[in-house]
């Protein structure tokens, strides 16, 4: 049986590669502006459909 201290390390272990990674993802992605402006529309984008759609949807609940 392995014991509970080598998964609690493993699960530790993956948690800090995970995060390694992701910090290392975000800063290449961040370093270039041109990535960045596509993102940040990318962003708008997405905030412009979500709002529309919150908009609909407190419309609809509204007149039942």
């Amino acid at each position: 049986m392995i014991p509970a201290k080598f998964i609690v390390v493993n699960l530790v272990m993956a948690g800090v590669a995970t995060g390694a990674v992701g910090a290392a993802t975000a800063v290449y992605f961040l370093s270039d502006p041109e990535r960045r402006e596509k993102a940040k529309n990318c962003a708008d984008k997405i905030g412009a459909n979500c709002k529309k759609l919150l908009s609909e949807n407190s419309k609809t609940s509204s007149n039942q």
